[in-house]
């Protein structure tokens, strides 16, 4: 299964949920809502959008409360811990889940997708018990969508890690001053066995550096035989997705840098020194940047 675009919808008797991930989709939320109040449905909304800013769907639903929205979003996915120790400006995960706390099993299930925003912060006993769990459900190719913290990866993690086949393990590397932990990470992954194309690298850009700064990130992770996957910052209250563009960047810029290292199974021939979008005309509104 994949993930919805970032909203969801469902009804459950005489009540409409909405769970909305992004900020720039809390207009289309609001109008969702609106709407179930015509059809008279009582509302409800939550996700993290709705909780970075409660006063945009305050007037046309009851917000929050203990609702299972993931499986909405993603019904192959789970968490085994909420919230998380980092208080990055980027992320909003401290700021609506708190810190971090470990789920019991009741509250969880193992699929195919996990979505801790920090496993390796919990204790090594749950981490443990979460490895061990996923082995015995016998899935393969569990993907740690959420990302492991490269600078709490032990050579330990990374043995337990190394015991599940086929997985995929996304790590992130958001600036440069984090190389060393960085690459420690890597190299305890490799060393327990986790082959270099099982590594999947989120390289922030946009947020606090330049240009040169993200590219060298970027071509380090290829350069290395890992998956760089740029992932451009957005602004926790952004009404518009990839409108914010920082002093040290263009827009322009940040596009090329999007379209060229998000699309390497077919573009990394070409050096990216050399990569020009090309544009085409779609319509009388404007054009297509490829």
């Amino acid at each position: 299964m994949t993930w919805k675009n970032g909203l969801v919808e469902w009804v459950e008797g005489d009540t409409a949920f909405a769970s909305c991930v992004f900020s720039w989709l809390l207009q289309e939320a609001y109008a969702r809502c609106v709407w179930y109040q015509q059809m008279s449905y009582k509302v409800r909304a939550g996700g993290p959008a709705v909780k970075m800013n409660p006063k945009f769907l305050a007037g046309v639903a009851t917000l929050g409360g203990q609702v299972d929205a993931l499986k909405y979003h993603n019904p192959d996915a789970t968490y085994t811990t909420r919230g998380c120790i980092r208080y990055c400006d980027f992320c909003c995960v401290s700021k609506i889940e708190g810190y971090l706390k470990e789920l019991p099993d009741s509250e969880w299930e193992p699929k195919k997708i996990i979505c801790d925003n920090n496993l390796l912060a919990a204790s090594y006993g749950h981490f443990k018990h979460v490895i061990d769990r996923l082995l015995g459900s016998g899935i393969k190719g569990i993907d740690f969508n959420g990302g492991l913290d490269v600078r709490l990866l032990t050579l330990n993690h990374a043995k337990q890690l190394a015991k599940l086949p086929g997985a995929i393990f996304h790590t992130a590397w958001d600036n440069k001053k984090n190389e060393f932990e960085f690459f420690r990470a890597y190299r305890r992954l490799r060393e327990a066995g986790i082959s270099k194309r099982q590594i999947r690298v989120y390289v922030l850009i946009g947020f606090n550096d330049t240009p040169k700064d993200a590219l060298y990130r970027l071509e380090t992770v290829k350069k290395f035989g890992m998956f760089p996957n740029p992932m451009r910052y957005q602004p926790l209250d952004a009404k518009k997705k990839n409108d914010y563009v920082s002093a040290k960047w263009t827009d322009e810029e940040l596009k090329r840098f999007m379209r060229y290292w998000a699309r390497q199974n077919y573009l990394s021939a070409i050096p990216f020194e050399e990569y020009r979008p090309q544009k085409r005309k779609t319509s009388q509104e404007g054009v297509q940047i490829l």
